[in-house]
């Protein structure tokens, strides 16, 4: 089967380019509108966009209100995220798995985008994807869309060479291994002709009521849910963890994910000694959660950057397979650093996920299973004793 992957992966590829030059054949004619329009397309996850971040505020000194409308066609998952911050004027939600099928769904977002009249379409991802990220800035229409040449790893030579003809700039990246905080600075001084000095991202969130009233609570956090096997660290850990944090301080502990994480959580519930209690926030809960904690210990997710960007020490229990990438965080002058990893070096980071080591289903790899305890505890230690000082 894996023979003729590269097959069907092109005879997909000019499926859905036939399905959206059908769709946006002979579209109404776009709102006229008394500013210019300006598209800022991003659609990848929750941890990218809290990255994004630090440049994103950017957007709006370059188009200022006065004289352009930014309007954010982003990830459904981070809308709740994204819609409170003063950075753009609306915020268009999609559902990337409904988006990428061929449904009236796809369509009406295909319109819908076109319907906005926009003069400029920027998408600042810097590994693009053919079917959502390239496809939006085609349906835009713009005068001028902009995206950064990127890299290959969600794409082919043919998906590159139609999207890239899509586009009226591409903005140039180095071919050095950068963190995403250095490509989005990166794309930003390439598009707006101006240096830009990379910041770890802030999220300032409007207080909210909450039944769980967290700034009246001493606790920290466990987040040990991931998207991926191959990047979990045991339960047996955590709990351990868990145990240790609770005869140091006494503090009860909260534990959160994603609501199919419950199980996950109840499991190092059950294998504690320590007080802890399931949360399940909601995504919009999920920072002001964090921003009360006294510290959160967490695996590779998005509840990292958003720890980071509320300014809550957190350590990141850190697999190899996209080490440099994302994570760690580069060095900033003059900003203290909240966000600390926690990893077991290995000749093999920068994997991609692609594991050489033969795995059973489920079994977490090396660069994770690992990762001691102890290590991971050296560093809570810290942050413990910092917060007596």
């Amino acid at each position: 089967m894996n023979i003729f992957k590269p097959y069907f992966i092109i005879i997909k590829s000019l499926l859905y380019y036939l399905f959206d030059s059908l769709v946006l054949w002979k579209t109404p004619s776009p709102q006229k509108n008394q500013l210019e329009v300006v598209l800022l397309i991003r659609q990848d996850a929750i941890g990218d966009f809290v990255m994004w971040l630090d440049t994103a505020k950017e957007y709006r000194e370059l188009y200022p209100s006065e004289n352009y409308r930014i309007v954010l066609v982003g990830n459904a998952v981070w809308f709740d995220l994204a819609k409170g911050l003063p950075y753009w004027d609306e915020v268009l939600p999609i559902n990337v798995k409904k988006f990428k099928t061929f449904s009236s769904y796809r369509r009406n977002i295909l319109r819908k985008v076109n319907s906005f009249g926009a003069q400029i379409a920027v998408q600042p991802t810097f590994s693009r994807e053919f079917y959502h990220g390239d496809s939006l800035v085609r349906a835009s229409n713009a005068f001028h869309k902009v995206s950064s040449v990127g890299d290959m790893s969600n794409r082919n030579w043919l998906k590159k060479t139609l999207a890239d003809g899509w586009h009226t700039d591409l903005i140039p990246a180095s071919t050095q291994i950068m963190t995403e905080l250095e490509r989005n600075a990166e794309f930003f001084s390439g598009i707006s002709g101006k240096t830009h000095k990379v910041l770890y991202p802030k999220l300032d969130i409007p207080q909210i009521e909450t039944s769980s009233n967290w700034a009246k609570r001493e606790y920290y956090v466990l987040f040990p849910g991931v998207g991926a096997a191959i990047r979990q660290w045991s339960v047996e850990s955590f709990a351990e963890i868990a145990n240790r944090i609770y005869e140091a301080t006494g503090l009860d502990g909260i534990l959160d994910g994603a609501p199919n994480e419950k199980p996950l959580a109840e499991s190092i519930q059950d294998l504690s000694k320590a007080p802890l209690e399931w949360a399940g926030t909601r995504l919009g809960e999920l920072p002001e959660l964090l921003k009360y904690a006294k510290f959160v210990v967490s695996s590779e997710t998005s509840a990292v950057y958003i720890a980071a960007a509320v300014e809550t020490p957190v350590i990141c229990v850190l697999g190899g397979a996209y080490f440099g990438r994302f994570l760690p965080y580069p060095e900033s002058a003059g900003q203290k650093i909240v966000l600390k990893t926690v990893s077991y070096p290995m000749s093999c980071f920068g994997c991609n996920a692609d594991c050489v080591y033969e795995l059973d289903k489920n079994e977490p790899a090396p660069c994770i299973s690992n990762i001691s305890v102890d290590v991971v505890w050296q560093e809570v230690e810290k942050i413990i004793e910092d917060g007596k000082n």
